[in-house]
């Protein structure tokens, strides 16, 4: 019997899973497909890695979504219902989540940090995952 927290779902390319501002208390993650993330109308980066985690960031700080997260293909992914009351029944996730945002704030760090004279307008992320994560049923 699957988690009732727990369910598969999927959009069409250009459609969005998250928009900036909003708020959904749910977490996503990436079954299959490649996602657009989008700040202020510009991108970010590029989600394709089987496991990645999004909207981690407005649950664990209760603030409304920091980017829009768009298809640009056809994307399956599972979505985890009421995300923070979850995380707190499953602390080996919310230790993984650290590590993803450990990570963001590192490859962030050393980009602010870098040779001015190599600016770029595109802010890199780490293409981190959760392994155990690509299909969390199991």
């Amino acid at each position: 019997m699957p988690d009732p927290w727990l369910r598969r779902d999927w959009i069409a390319p250009g459609m969005a899973l998250i928009e900036q501002g909003g708020r959904t208390g749910q977490l996503y993650v990436l079954k299959d497909g490649e996602l657009e993330v989008l700040r202020d109308g510009r991108h970010v980066t590029t989600i394709r890695t089987p496991g990645a985690v999004i909207g981690e960031m407005s649950v664990l700080l209760d603030l409304p979504q920091t980017a829009t997260v768009r298809a640009v293909s056809e994307v399956d992914f599972f979505v985890i219902d009421n995300a923070i009351d979850v995380l707190k029944t499953h602390p080996d996730w919310l230790l993984q989540i650290a590590r993803l945002l450990a990570q963001r704030v590192n490859a962030t760090t050393a980009q602010l940090t870098r040779d001015k004279s190599d600016d770029t307008e595109t802010l890199v992320l780490p293409q981190n995952f959760m392994s155990s994560w690509s299909d969390p049923t199991v």
